[in-house]
């Protein structure tokens, strides 16, 4: 190469090493300021960001137990990663520290795939693969659902086949072990490394290190590491129940029944699932399957699952895939290249199909319109005026959106349990225990009443109430807040007889079975207060719930809201035949409503299956409406 071709060569290497650290930038502003705006207005909605939050929190204090899981973490997931995590989160303590680090570490999985690419292919091809692993759905998904160790191994597994391929034994060595650290399971890709190895006609270290590593610590997590802090709370072989109980009793069914195995793999969801695993990088690595060949037993793991989160790219199960896709596609398109210089042209296809899968599936084009639906900072303000009336040392149950703004409390405890009745993966009953004395319960809480719900379940709240003496302290719409031993300074609902007379009369009827016979209302200096007065004329085991319509002063729709009649304590399904209840309902009003509400439009629906309930009312939905008073625009104001 002559001198002026190599300083070409240069310049261009550099230019792409500008553009590499560009795509890598522009990465981690979209996606860490997308991480914090959901965690600044209580999107994150499941457990797992508060739990590793908590168990880092817990370690830099010198703990391992976490009261969220109910074990010392240890037992849930092996996730030693956690160590190495501790001490930087020391200088910024916060769960969007955390949330950064993920954004960038899955960001920085371009820089080895970069290196692994330019070992095989032209440098903008290794940038088009770059480009495309960033806006891979599975990658920006991960990003977005909560936090987990997990995502780490995503770099390391990257840089681990880097090394691999570029034959530096030692450089594979550590990122292996950091591999391995970052959870149990990972280690299986590493003893099926050293078959692929074996396949590749490596030498023997190659082949021996890997894959005794990958099984021994397999072994070493499963049956002692993992049963020594689980404690028999948690049992994962639950999500594997058609093939068995056990590890032993799984690898036997696999082996003697393959037939069963198969309809479990060949279950619609999973095709679907691994078309679009594979369709948003063009099916490109089955020109080089066997690069896969690393993480066969994961596909496995998932595929095998009863849970259906472990064949969906929208959770973070598809982060240890992710390298060995990408690995797949580097290989592939090496392959397709040897077939001639015209198939050189096939890589812009590959890149069009890549951003038309990610539109049509993935997070990144859809971050703004769907942000609109839940980013408001009316809602953000009322749930930090209800934490803020939480003393910072006490202990505390609440349910899934608040587990993450709490988490450096000690004895912080998930409300789905108390509710289910069990801890998650496991028939063990779940006791609260007595020291927590204050309650965060958003009876809409969305992962709760969608994943646990159960018809009878409220005998579980109502068990929980009358042990605890539990008052009100405040109550923001559908989201109470309690605390042990004081009288409730809002009342929630009560029974009541004949004599007590509601303000207005009605005689609304819902599903010839309940009829709602008056009604009141009055203006509070925060929210509005909307008394109802059931009576229940024919038991049936339905949840009537109620959706209420706010109306302007032209017959417009302002907004919806949905709630469950007595706060899902008390629900329909539990009612007696001729019982009298008076229910208060709390109505915060949002700002954008002040000066335009003139009435509420009042609903019925059955929570189980969606559908409208029939009325008296000649609404074309059945609804009721309730006048609203003119007030001053600064009623509704704390």
């Amino acid at each position: 190469m002559t001198l002026p071709q190599e300083k070409s060569l240069k310049r261009r290497e550099k230019m792409a090493q500008v553009c590499l650290f560009g795509m890598f930038l522009a990465y981690v502003i979209l996606f860490f300021s997308w991480c914090a705006l959901k965690f600044h207005y209580f999107v994150y909605n499941d457990f797992d960001l508060a739990i590793h939050d908590q168990i880092i929190w817990n370690i830099l204090h010198g703990r391992i137990f976490n009261s969220i899981l109910g074990i010392d973490f240890l037992g849930n997931h092996v996730h030693f990663i956690s160590f190495l995590i501790a001490p930087f989160y020391w200088v910024i303590p916060h769960p969007l520290f955390l949330l950064f680090l993920q954004t960038a570490f899955l960001a920085a999985g371009i820089f080895p795939l970069y290196r692994l690419a330019r070992v095989y292919l032209d440098l903008q091809v290794s940038l088009i693969i770059c480009l495309i692993y960033l806006l891979f759905p599975g990658l920006g998904f991960t990003n977005l659902y909560e936090f987990h160790p997990t995502a780490f191994a995503v770099f390391f597994l990257l840089s681990a086949a880097y090394y691999f391929f570029v034959e530096n034994f030692s450089m594979f060595s550590v990122f292996m072990l950091l591999s391995v650290l970052c959870q149990e399971n990972i280690s299986l890709i590493f003893f099926m490394w050293g078959v692929y190895a074996l396949f590749l006609k490596r030498k023997l270290k190659w082949v021996v290190w890997p894959a005794g590593l990958g099984f021994f610590y397999f072994l070493l997590c499963v049956y002692i590491i993992l049963p020594t802090f689980n404690k028999n709370i948690l049992d994962f072989f639950n999500i594997y129940a058609p093939l068995g109980n056990s590890l032993g009793a799984v690898a036997k069914t696999c082996v003697l029944h393959p037939v069963r195995v198969l309809s479990i793999l060949l279950e619609p969801n999973k095709i679907h699932y691994l078309i679009q695993l594979f369709d948003s990088v063009t099916f490109i690595p089955l020109f080089a399957p066997l690069t896969l060949l690393p993480v066969f037993l994961i596909f496995l793991q998932h595929l095998l699952s009863v849970r259906l989160q472990e064949v969906s790219l929208h959770f973070h199960y598809t982060a240890e895939l992710i390298p060995f896709i990408f690995i797949g596609v580097i290989f592939g398109i090496k392959k397709i290249f040897e077939l001639g210089p015209k198939f050189k042209y096939l890589i812009y296809i590959f890149l069009f199909n890549a951003l038309a899968v990610n539109f049509a599936i993935g997070p990144h084009f859809h971050m703004i319109r769907e942000g609109k639906s839940y980013f408001s900072n009316f809602r953000s303000l009322r749930n930090e005026i209800l934490l803020k009336q939480i003393p910072p040392d006490a202990a505390v149950v609440t349910t899934f959106k608040y587990l993450s703004h709490l988490s450096h409390h000690y004895q912080l405890y998930s409300f789905h349990y108390v509710y289910s009745g069990f801890y998650t993966l496991s028939r063990k009953l779940f006791h609260l225990p007595d020291q927590v004395q204050y309650a965060l319960i958003d009876f809409n809480d969305f992962l709760m009443v969608s994943q646990f719900y159960r018809l009878d379940n409220y005998r579980n709240i109502n068990a929980f109430l009358k042990q605890g003496s539990w008052g009100t302290m405040d109550v923001q719409n559908t989201v109470v807040l309690f605390k042990k031993g004081i009288p409730n300074r809002y009342p929630l609902y009560n029974f009541v007889d004949d004599r007590k007379l509601p303000s207005n009369s009605a005689d609304w009827l819902i599903d010839q079975s309940i009829k709602m016979y008056g009604y009141g209302l009055s203006l509070r200096l925060d929210r509005m207060e909307v008394i109802f007065y059931w009576k229940l004329l024919r038991h049936e085991f339905k949840d009537i719930n109620l959706f209420i319509d706010f109306i302007d002063k032209n017959g417009r729709l302002l907004g919806r809201q949905y709630r469950p009649l007595c706060y899902r304590i008390w629900p329909t399904q539990a009612w007696q035949k001729n019982q009298l209840i008076e229910e208060h309902q709390y109505i915060s009003i949002p700002p954008k409503f002040k000066g335009r509400l003139k009435s509420l439009m009042i609903g019925f629906f059955d929570f189980k299956t969606g559908k409208l309930f029939s009325t008296n009312s000649k609404d074309a939905l059945g609804r009721f409406r309730i006048d609203v008073p003119e007030v001053s625009k600064g009623a509704y104001v704390r």
